[in-house]
């Protein structure tokens, strides 16, 4: 039984991101964006939704109201059960992008850990989360903000803030 319910749910976040990807291309509205890159080890923890088909980093949008470095410490902790209280972010990335028919700012932090933690996922809304390293990372579909400031970890470039 769980596991109907469990589709179902996740079933309707695909449907609810479907709703959302239609207004987006009506009003084409700006959006904030955070996320993290939490690396251990020279392997950076990827994420998969149950609504997009694209890997990404754990992170989410931001509230209005809400600095980019709590939002991403939120979601975090909301998506794979990661506590960063203790952790020190740094802004590696920030940029806009258009994505899904909006203007869309990603602010990307990061920090490096030194013992993995367990990831469990802790909604409906993930799928699959697991360490991997870059070059296995840019083999997969990514988040477009993500795959650019993965190439630039990757090159060694210092990545962009806008």
């Amino acid at each position: 039984m769980r596991g109907l319910w469990d589709k179902t749910i996740r079933r309707g976040y695909r449907l609810a991101y479907l709703g959302l990807r239609a207004w987006w291309f009506v009003r084409r509205p700006a959006t904030h964006g955070t996320c993290v890159a939490l690396w251990h080890d020279g392997k950076v923890l990827l994420i998969h939704t149950s609504y997009r088909n694209c890997y990404s980093l754990p992170g989410g949008f931001v509230h209005r109201g809400e600095p980019s470095e709590q939002a991403a410490r939120r979601e975090v902790q909301e998506e794979v059960g990661i506590d960063l209280a203790g952790c020190k972010l740094r802004l590696a990335w920030s940029g806009t992008l258009l994505f899904e028919s909006r203007p869309d700012t990603v602010d990307i932090w990061e920090t490096v850990l030194e013992k993995a933690p367990a990831v469990r996922i802790a909604s409906h809304e993930l799928v699959w989360a697991d360490w991997v390293y870059p070059a296995d990372a840019s083999g997969r579909r990514l988040l477009p903000h993500v795959a650019i400031y993965l190439a630039q970890k990757e090159k060694g470039e210092n990545p962009r803030i806008e």
